[in-house]
């Protein structure tokens, strides 16, 4: 139903179509989204003010959060790494979207925890959105696009990667630049979709050119493996426009989409391309062996197998045997496509034999026949041992975990299933009756699709995680009620940052626990190891402890702070050496695994 509106005032027309249909299915798929998130995370029980995940990458995601709050960006935090503060730009994020849109949570909830979990969720309605478009784009109906969106937005990798992997779980923007692959791979010579139209030798951007430059520049700002993924089959969608219709303009138009992708991720980068040109290349952060590609490689039998922790008993022991007897198994098993997604999965890899036996023909079914060698050229540059193995060699080993191209794989999968059940209704399902079957047959599909894309470990353990979160909250408000504004605080043991593995008990990341709730207190962990700073406090961390003490006091330091299960002691020894030292009795965390020692009197000695 479309509903026109007519203004005639001032001799005008100004004509409003609202299509009523659409909206329709654009709110019924983003209720349903969110009824399903209440219902896979259990939020009924969740606490906003509390993160999801408070342990590993998460701490590190919710420092740069918190310091995007505190300092109006992430690449400088004057509250860790003291005396000198942090300088992230030898070990920059680089997905400024994300970051943009947590910059704009965070003025209307200023709580890092909060705008954590809000862009989480978030993630979940944006793909859901993005998702819809782009399947509606091609025409799918929107009961069938309803039902692809979900399944979509609701894959074991978006929980997998979590809060831990933030900027992974966002990949909200991979359906858009599908759609510019697709576009470039399919344009015919007589309606050439290029940036730029040449006609009688004058140059015009047209609109659809200026949608795949946003969308480029877009993707351009996420996390630095969905363009490179975009950008890898943006030059197969060149090939096979070049190979398939002779045209000639399709190569250019990759390479200009490839371009303006580089252009946005060098922008990205430039404060970090910046200082490494004027302070060196920094030899002890983020550097990666080309054989990192063969260990974080796709394996396809981790792509159809059933997820960890799956509702169906027996069907959760399947990886549970192959985790703990295969080779080589680690962030990989997050790229589960699930039930349908590896039948998607399936029948693309039968489409493409389809297409060798019969000859390619690119202009019937020409989504499908491009989904299908998407998909197995994704699985040629990610697998391991392939393309992308002797791309990291003799390229750019920086690049290693090729088994995220699994985002990409799924959609390319889902899409082809969505493909086909429209592509069913629209020649077989005739008439009221068949129809209201047949949308059952897709609620029957999303239930069962979600439900064995899902599993119950996706439920926070709400009550534990607020437990150790307001454990340490507290400690560091009895911190904060004894120590001056703008106390600078030494934490041991020393840990290196950024990755680095457990040091006993101690989780990587475990010391930004302190900065997290904290608001005035300068924290020493942080400093980007391989700088002078880090060098500093290793150096120190390392003495006496009377003359560690001497050089913290006269650095400026007013007090220490111990993760006991950093030690193999627990603590034991250098707290009790400590407390000699000082002639003081330390503040001690409610769960006794924290300790503070307040330096001021020593001070002034």
């Amino acid at each position: 139903m479309v509903i026109k509106i007519t203004n005639n005032s001032h001799k005008s027309a100004l004509a409003i179509s609202i299509d009523i249909r659409a909206i329709a299915a654009f709110l019924t798929a983003i209720t349903l989204c969110i009824l399903m998130l209440i219902w896979i995370m259990d939020l009924r029980k969740a606490d906003i003010g509390v993160p999801f995940t408070y342990h590993g990458d998460a701490l590190l995601c919710g420092s740069l959060i918190k310091g995007l709050i505190d300092n109006g960006w992430y690449l400088h935090n004057s509250f860790v790494g003291a005396p000198d503060g942090q300088y992230l730009y030898d070990f920059p994020v680089n997905a400024n979207l994300d970051l943009i849109i947590m910059k704009i949570i965070s003025i209307f909830i200023p709580n890092y925890a909060a705008t954590i979990n809000i862009y989480f969720l978030l993630t979940f309605i944006l793909t859901t959105i993005s998702t819809m478009l782009v399947l509606r784009h091609f025409n799918v109906s929107y009961s069938v696009s309803i039902l692809g969106s979900l399944l979509y937005s609701f894959v074991p990798y978006h929980f997998l990667r979590g809060i831990g992997h933030l900027t992974l779980a966002a990949y909200y923007m991979i359906p858009a630049i599908v759609m510019v692959i697709l576009w470039v791979s399919m344009s015919s010579p007589d309606r050439l979709i290029s940036l730029v139209e040449i006609r009688a030798g004058t140059k015009r951007l047209n609109r659809k050119s200026l949608m795949m430059v946003v969308i480029c520049l877009l993707i351009s700002s996420s996390f630095i493996y969905y363009p490179f993924f975009s950008c890898f089959f943006l030059l197969i969608a060149g090939i096979i426009n070049y190979i398939s219709n002779n045209n000639k303009y399709s190569l250019l138009n990759s390479f200009i989409l490839i371009s303006i992708i580089i252009f946005g991720v060098l922008v990205n980068a430039s404060p970090s391309i910046i200082y490494m040109y004027e302070n060196g290349k920094n030899p002890e952060v983020a550097m990666r062996s080309p054989i990192e590609s063969e260990i974080y490689g796709l394996k396809i039998a981790q792509l159809l197998m059933p997820i960890s922790g799956h509702r169906i008993s027996w069907l959760a022991t399947v990886p549970n045997y192959y985790n703990k007897a295969a080779p080589l198994v680690n962030e990989n098993q997050m790229a589960s496509l699930g039930l349908i997604g590896s039948l998607g999965f399936l029948m693309l890899i039968v489409w493409i034999l389809c297409l060798v036996c019969n000859g390619i023909n690119l202009k019937e079914y020409y989504v499908l026949n491009n989904l299908s060698i998407f998909n197995l050229y994704g699985l040629l540059l990610a697998t391991v041992g392939g393309f992308g193995t002797v791309f990291a060699g003799l390229v750019l080993p920086e690049i290693r975990c090729y088994n995220r191209i699994s985002i990409f794989i799924a959609f390319f999968s889902l899409f082809a299933v969505v493909l086909l059940l429209d592509m069913l209704s629209k020649r077989y399902v005739r008439g009221n009756t068949p129809r209201l079957l047949f949308n059952a047959f897709l609620c029957l599909a999303l239930v069962v699709g979600v439900s064995d894309q899902t599993s119950e470990s996706f439920v926070p353990p709400y009550d534990s995680i607020r437990a150790e979160y307001l454990n340490d909250e507290n400690f560091i408000k009895n911190i904060e009620a004894i120590m001056p504004e703008n106390a600078m605080i030494f934490q041991l043991p020393y840990v290196p940052f950024p990755e680095y593995p457990p040091v006993y008990k101690m989780d990587d990341y475990s010391h930004f626990r302190a900065y997290l709730h904290s608001k005035d207190l300068r924290w020493s962990y942080g400093t980007i190891k391989g700088r002078q700073g880090d060098n500093w406090q290793r150096t120190v961390a390392n003495m006496p402890v009377d003359d560690m003490l001497k050089t913290l006091s006269q650095a400026g330091f007013e007090g220490v702070y111990i993760d006991t299960y950093g030690f193999e002691d627990s603590g034991a020894k250098l707290i009790s050496e400590i407390k000699q030292a000082l002639g003081t009795e330390p503040l001690v965390s409610d769960n006794q695994r924290l300790y503070f020692f307040e330096m001021t009197m020593h001070n002034r000695k």
